[in-house]
């Protein structure tokens, strides 16, 4: 039996490795989430936020709404994307193979994990089938879409924060890459960094988080509609959104003289230890859908 303390370090913990999943172009924390089994926990959380919640007893009301859940993954998704920017900006740089096979094994078993949560009854039909296939489509078409240079004011990075914050309600949706299409991603990280050095940093980081946590509110309602209502469509939707992402998270320099299969086969052989950290991904997984928590 997990203490409360416990209980609390573990939430904290899945929160930072959805900070640093945000911070990775082609990763989803949302996808991290529901790995590390607080998606559910997190849309209902979020949810709950309401302007009544005060209402009688405060310690009651956030312990039944599943605040103090949310304050402490919250507390661990901050902690990481302020802590951890230049380490991961220095990772990509560096060891950018190693980082993104990693990675893509927390991915691909991600994979495996929604399809377990899945009803099977009725699953493989024609409806079911042509959302998978339009959900990979919307995905690919979304992390191949060019970036454009934009004049940046504060109302974009308003715009930018409540469009980012599909990241953390859809899994297989990047952030990061979103950032990168909305051409914000560089002067975003640069003002993280510089972000208890300048007050204009300050000004923007809160400028976007305000427009990301009013995103988050309004699409987690959506989310938390769909999940009751359609929940074996909502999944193998987020499948197919995840599976569409998956070409993205490698960096394989395609050539044309070869198939897709084939571009996958030769960045293996140039860089044969991407399987080991694949492995340590996929293994990493395993070990953190296994780490319970209670959010009663």
């Amino acid at each position: 039996m997990i203490s409360k303390l416990g209980n609390s370090i573990i939430i904290f913990f899945k929160g930072m490795l959805m900070g640093i999943a945000d911070l990775v172009p082609g990763i989803s924390g949302g996808t991290i989430a529901f790995i590390t089994g607080v998606y559910e926990d997190l849309i209902e959380a979020i949810n709950n936020i309401k302007l009544n919640i005060f209402d009688g007893g405060l310690a009651n009301n956030f312990k039944k709404k599943k605040i103090d859940f949310l304050l402490i993954l919250f507390s661990g998704i901050l902690f990481s994307i302020i802590s951890f920017s230049k380490f991961l900006a220095y990772l990509l740089v560096n060891f950018n193979n190693e980082l993104r096979s990693f990675f893509l094994g927390l991915v691909l078993y991600s994979i495996i994990i929604l399809y377990r949560s899945i009803d099977k009854r009725r699953l493989l039909n024609i409806s079911n089938l042509i959302l998978l296939i339009f959900s990979i489509i919307i995905s690919f078409m979304i992390f191949n879409s060019p970036s454009f240079d934009p004049a940046i004011t504060n109302w974009y990075i308003f715009l930018c924060g409540i469009i980012c914050s599909l990241a953390m309600i859809l899994p297989g949706i990047s952030g990061a890459y979103i950032l990168i299409i909305l051409g914000t991603y560089e002067f975003l990280i640069k003002k993280i960094s510089d972000f208890s050095a300048e007050l204009d940093s300050i000004t923007t980081i809160v400028i976007f988080g305000f427009g990301f946590l009013i995103g988050v509110i309004i699409f987690s309602r959506i989310i938390k509609y769909l999940l009751k209502s359609f929940k074996k469509q909502t999944f193998v939707t987020l499948i197919g959104l995840i599976i569409g992402s998956l070409p993205k998270i490698l960096p394989i320099e395609a050539n044309d003289n070869l198939s897709f299969f084939g571009n996958l086969k030769e960045f293996f052989l140039n860089n044969p230890s991407s399987i080991f950290f694949i492995f340590i991904g996929v293994l990493s997984v395993s070990l953190f859908s296994r780490l319970k928590i209670n959010t009663q």
